[in-house]
């Protein structure tokens, strides 16, 4: 009997928190979406600019 009421137990929890995800509406994946969304386009590739030339640390004149 115990064991009977921790499954329905945890059934309850699982469909509880299904239902409270936020979700509004009907679930669609970005490449396909239902007609009239149009989902926001995503930002373009930009790459990471190296650094300028600077002294490397074997290049420095470390008398001064």
């Amino acid at each position: 009997m115990t064991r009977t009421v921790s499954i329905v137990v945890a059934a309850v929890v699982v469909v509880v928190t299904a239902a409270a995800c936020g979700q509004k509406g009907p679930l669609y994946l970005r490449e396909s979406p239902p007609p009239g969304v149009k989902p926001p386009k995503a930002k373009p590739y930009e790459p990471v600019p190296y650094p300028k030339d600077a002294a490397r640390d074997g290049d420095r004149d470390e008398s001064r």
